[in-house]
């Protein structure tokens, strides 16, 4: 089974509750921390569950312990996009 590949170009994104079915890049203190498929998502957008993937297992990241994920999709307003 291949690994999730992160998206070539990303932006930044705080709507996390519409992210399920997408591939996001994951960051914590400005570093890459994974590349995986949101599985599901909390209605307030405040944490995501990331799909097992490879030597990582299913995974709730939330949003108070300082991850931020990057995507194609869903802005934030006026972010730079990064590659």
């Amino acid at each position: 089974m291949k690994s999730v590949s992160c998206p070539a170009t990303t932006h930044r994104t705080d709507e996390w509750q519409s992210l399920p079915g997408a591939t996001v890049e994951v960051r914590r203190r400005g570093e890459r921390y994974r590349c995986a498929l949101v599985e599901d998502a909390m209605p307030d957008a405040s944490g995501v569950w990331l799909a097992a993937d490879g030597p990582y297992g299913r995974e709730l990241i939330e949003k108070a312990e300082g991850y931020e994920i990057w995507t194609t999709l869903y802005p934030r307003s006026h972010t730079s996009e990064c590659s």
